[in-house]
């Protein structure tokens, strides 16, 4: 039997008399995970939203177990190496687990090959570097959401390359992605309020602001940037973080959006993969990065 033709008889199971019948149906469709995602909202909504809540609860609980079971696997004690990208897109997989995550690392393939065609064969780094930033923010225009900055889709990596809209991390996780293809060394600051990214090819060092159009900053312009929300700048803070603390970030800053939108049930959902990621993850109310923080900024 297909996936289709059983899925569509395992749905019009779902309200059997039997409650037995009911169980087998839902453990089955678990087991068939995020293939059956697409399907079950599709009937859902050809038959006039028919077990739309228990629909709902299954494909939670899809996304739930999927994301405990790929954290567990990136995140497999704490010397285990983490991959961005991966770790990345398991993010986009708990928020949309229909998504082929396989089209969106081609589309950041056919992103970098353009970048090298632009920068020419022979281009050094620096070039390479600065060609990103060009492509990125100039040619395709990524650029930070600040009309809509706590809408959980600036968290997940696959809309902020369809939207071409983010919050700093996730704009700078894309630039780092694609500076990985490149060849080119890139570094996440984690710097309080404000995830930048560094370049430091050990003759040169600046710091990139990816949400604000990929500007070129200075040490003094970030202490200026904390200073007008009354935080007094500190060399750790510019310091190189490690990718699983971008990518508990990541989670972190999805959490909160879930709660600035009102939606208790998301937020708890993401609290569990963050409490997993980080026993000692801590509720909050204050986002990571907060736009209203950028206001008197003057570079």
């Amino acid at each position: 039997m297909s996936t289709t033709r059983e899925l569509f008889a395992l749905y019009s199971l779902l309200d059997d008399p039997q409650a037995s019948v009911q169980t087998a149906v839902r453990e089955r469709i678990l087991v068939m995970g995020e293939d059956a995602v697409q399907g079950l909202r599709e009937l859902t909504s050809v038959h006039g939203n028919l077990h739309q809540e228990v629909v709902r609860e299954l494909i939670n609980e899809i996304r739930r177990s999927a994301a405990l079971r790929r954290v567990g696997r990136e995140f497999d004690g704490p010397e285990q190496p983490v991959d961005l990208e991966e770790a990345a897109f398991i993010l986009a997989k708990f928020g949309f687990p229909e998504i082929n995550t396989a089209i969106y690392q081609r589309r950041l393939d056919d992103m970098a090959a353009d970048i090298r065609v632009l920068a020419g064969g022979r281009a050094a780094p620096l070039d390479i570097f600065m060609k990103l930033r060009s492509y990125l923010f100039s040619d395709l225009g990524f650029i930070g959401n600040r009309e809509d900055y706590y809408n959980p889709n600036n968290s997940y990596l696959n809309k902020v390359i369809d939207y071409r809209k983010g919050i700093p991390i996730t704009l700078s996780v894309l630039m780092l992605v694609l500076a990985h293809r490149l060849g080119i060394k890139l570094h996440g600051i984690g710097m309080p309020m404000h995830f930048l990214v560094q370049y430091d090819d050990g003759s040169r060092m600046f710091f990139v602001d990816a949400f604000n159009s990929g500007i070129i900053i200075t040490r003094d312009q970030c202490r200026l940037m904390l200073s007008s929300s009354g935080i007094r700048l500190t060399p750790e803070m510019l310091t190189p973080v490690t990718i699983r603390d971008v990518i508990e970030r990541m989670w972190r800053n999805l959490y909160l959006a879930y709660q600035q939108q009102g939606e208790g049930e998301e937020a708890a959902r993401v609290g569990e993969i963050l409490s997993f990621i980080n026993p000692d993850f801590k509720v909050n109310n204050t986002m990571d990065e907060d736009p209203d923080d950028e206001e008197d900024e003057d570079f």
